[in-house]
């Protein structure tokens, strides 16, 4: 009898990864012109943005390492640094930024944390960032808000509708480490899993349902007796806000423009506020659109704009995804490797 050869996920898992990537250059046109543009940069500022951008990424490994030690599991630098930047590469090619937090579960599978407390640190992980991103917003449009009553009216009420639903999730993520919310959540699951007939495998998916929600709320629990962790987590939240809404400002440097350092970071905390809501892969558009609407007033030349929102979002937007593409195929190769060996060995 023939052996039914196995399909080669991973290899297939890298091919599409490629295919992304190939088809996101292909497609953003304004990813073209990139080169030429960063050539006429100053290069100091040009690292500046790139260390700012590497340590905002070990900040958003850091802050999950430590919610993971809270929990007793030991991860590495290494790896909690490679879930950061998957999960962000994975949120920045997804709708609404619905595929991070998903893809680091299956990841931290892969060193051993199960479902439930991966997903409870990461659920409390983005809780911090959002309340402080929320805080900084606010913050922002206090800052600002004589100005923009005096030169651009028509931002206050979009700001004030992104500050609204961002602070939606600050409200919503609490309410899933209510075990009664929690356990109607997992019951409408249940539910509809056994309205689908066509699963062949329904009892299992129901256990496994079952065996999360319990999981997840233990772990919640541990999370309750240890309050101070949720204050690190923001503390440690507010400085990496306020690190990546700093890139800005070196891009504008870097054009020469020596513009306030507070005007320009409380500008860019509101206007991703503003177009975070957007149900396209990196609020792509609107991203675009809200920085001229924004920052117009600042440039003497519509070219000159263009050629800032370029920098601006390659070194916001564009990086994030060519590294996390890379580190998504070359992981999958490594690990792909490092099953085989283990298989051959047994």
């Amino acid at each position: 009898m023939q052996e039914k050869k196995k399909i080669p996920w991973g290899l297939l898992y890298v091919i599409l990864t490629v295919v992304i990537l190939l088809v996101f250059g292909l497609v953003n046109q304004e990813f073209y012109g990139m080169v030429s543009v960063l050539a006429g940069l100053s290069l100091g500022f040009v690292v500046l943005a790139v260390l700012m951008t590497g340590v905002f990424l070990v900040m958003e490994g850091e802050i999950s390492r430590m919610l993971l030690r809270c929990q007793g599991e030991r991860v590495s630098f290494w790896t909690t640094f490679k879930i950061g930047l998957i999960g962000l590469y994975y949120s920045y090619i997804t709708p609404s930024s619905t595929g991070g937090q998903p893809m680091q579960v299956a990841y931290l599978l892969r060193s051993k944390v199960n479902a439930g407390n991966s997903t409870a640190v990461l659920f409390v992980k983005f809780f911090a960032y959002q309340l402080a991103f929320v805080l900084c917003t606010i913050a922002s449009l206090l800052y600002m808000y004589p100005q923009l009553q005096a030169q651009s009216p028509q931002l206050i009420p979009i700001v004030i509708v992104g500050i609204a639903i961002n602070g939606l999730w600050i409200i919503a993520i609490p309410l899933l480490f209510c075990a009664p919310v929690l356990h109607a959540l997992a019951n409408a699951v249940v539910w509809l899993l056994g309205k689908c007939r066509f699963l062949r495998r329904r009892e299992t998916y129901i256990e496994k349902v079952r065996g999360f929600e319990a999981d997840f709320a233990a772990y919640t629990e541990k999370f309750k007796r240890k309050k101070r962790y949720f204050v690190y987590a923001v503390l440690l939240s507010i400085p990496q806000v306020i690190l990546q809404m700093s890139v800005l400002y070196v891009v504008f440097r870097a054009f020469s423009y020596d513009l306030p350092y507070l005007e320009l970071l409380c500008m860019q905390t509101m206007l991703q506020a503003s177009v975070c809501f957007v149900p396209l892969p990196g609020a792509s558009g609107a991203q675009e659109l809200g920085f001229s609407m924004f920052f117009t007033s600042y440039f003497s030349s519509g070219e000159i704009l263009y050629t800032a929102v370029l920098v601006w979002r390659f070194f916001t937007y564009y990086i994030i995804v060519i590294l996390g593409a890379l580190l998504v195929v070359i992981d999958q190769i490594v690990y792909g490797r490092r099953r085989r060996a283990r298989a051959e060995n047994n």
